[in-house]
């Protein structure tokens, strides 16, 4: 098949929906599969790195398109780069000739970029399918970033547009294609398609001679990780009040690592209440996210109420493999709550409860060793039967090449 693949998002870009589409145009190309992508000449988090405008990956041909480079700093900025992005695709798309491709595959990034896609798509007699990562404008309702209005009701009728329009919906949770089926009223064209962690290695030697745990100073630290994109659908309050009830317990180092617009409210908390016992650091590159993510105690998952159904938390899948105990904040039921009834003795709390947090926190420093261990075996068996990439890229192809 001959596959364009349209996200703002790509390699070396360091977020999951960048890292995920790496792995699968690597393994469209190893079963024999023609792939292009466009994609942006920024980085997503840091738009001050650039991008070669075109390159080779994996066989796959890259054209990135200019944009501004504002960044997250304010929602002007933020638009105006989505509008230079979006108007350059639109020029590329415009320039596809009829039956040019098998498929086209649009993500949720940029908004309005699958509009213009499927909308050529169907003119061009190409099929569509639409990976749905994020839905908005749900999303941003759901976090006070948008309010219910002229605007957002637009929006969302956009989406429905896109979902009505396309061949194929792909969803990450039964929560998530419950909704999309609600709006389309078609559930037979959504699949559900988990995803896997962006990591090929596991750290499994000694906890305490982790290099990441040394070189950052963790040892003999119960370490309470967040790993990933600082984003309003992840609010970290109820962990960074728990943070400040430990702040004498020098048996506790909460670490954040990684970017995103919540980084500076941690950043002030920390600041505010002179916490000690908070670290924050920088991505990890991808070669050595296993130690990073290994030398924690503790991997830390969140989900902002309100959010089940139009976001999908990736970090659950390396948080398992990594085979840690696991703190779920967040609302029930949800894709996690639902791991977790699979996955015993994980930690769980609801925004807020800053309280039961602590006691939680407590009694999981009581355990044993062997008792940490035997809940970190657990989640990487479950992970290991579920979420490999080996397994999961394989439905995903599969469910590619059945829509011709």
């Amino acid at each position: 098949m001959k596959i364009l693949i349209i996200s703002q998002v790509f390699w070396p870009d360091s977020v999951a929906a960048a890292q995920h589409l790496a792995d699968l145009i690597e393994d469209l190309a190893a079963g024999g599969h023609t792939v292009e992508i466009y994609s942006s000449s920024r980085s997503y988090e840091n738009p001050r790195i650039r991008y070669k405008s075109h390159e080779i990956y994996h066989t796959a041909k890259v054209t990135r398109f200019w944009q501004t480079g504002f960044g997250k700093r304010f929602i002007v900025g933020r638009v105006l780069d989505f509008a230079t992005f979006n108007f350059n695709l639109l020029l590329a798309l415009l320039k596809i000739k009829p039956k040019e491709y098998d498929v086209i595959i649009g993500l949720t990034v940029p908004p309005l970029a699958s509009l213009l896609s499927v909308i050529v798509a169907r003119h061009r007699k190409i099929k569509f399918i639409y990976w749905t990562m994020d839905l908005q404008p749900e999303l941003a309702i759901a976090t006070g970033m948008l309010k219910k209005g002229l605007l957002s009701t637009l929006l969302q009728s956009i989406g429905n547009f896109i979902y009505r329009k396309s061949d194929c919906v792909l969803t990450l949770d039964k929560y998530m294609a419950g909704y999309i089926a609600g709006q389309v009223g078609n559930p037979s064209k959504i699949k559900i398609m988990t995803l896997w962690p962006v990591m090929s290695q596991i750290y499994t030697g000694n906890r305490e001679d982790n290099p990441y745990r040394v070189k950052n100073g963790f040892t003999g630290k119960i370490v309470i990780m967040y790993a990933g994109n600082h984003a309003m659908i992840h609010p970290l309050d109820t962990v960074l009040g728990a943070a400040s009830l430990l702040r004498d317990d020098e048996r506790f180092l909460f670490v954040f690592i990684g970017g995103g617009v919540r980084v500076k409210d941690v950043t002030r908390f920390k600041s505010e209440h002179s916490l000690s016992n908070i670290v924050q650091l920088p991505y990890e590159d991808r070669s050595n996210i296993h130690f990073s993510l290994g030398a924690a105690d503790i991997q830390l998952v969140v989900q902002g109420d309100g959010c089940t159904g139009f976001t999908h938390p990736n970090k659950i899948y390396g948080a398992l493999f990594i085979g840690r105990p696991i703190l779920y904040v967040g609302s029930s039921p949800s894709h996690i709550s639902d791991i977790f009834a699979t996955c015993p003795d994980n930690l769980s709390v609801r925004h807020g409860e800053v309280g039961k947090l602590v006691e939680e926190l407590k009694a999981f420093a009581a355990l044993s060793e062997s008792e940490r261990k035997k809940i970190g075996d657990s989640n990487l068996e479950y992970a290991q039967t579920h979420f490999t990439r080996q397994k999961l890229t394989k439905e995903l192809i599969a469910i590619i090449e059945s829509v011709q």
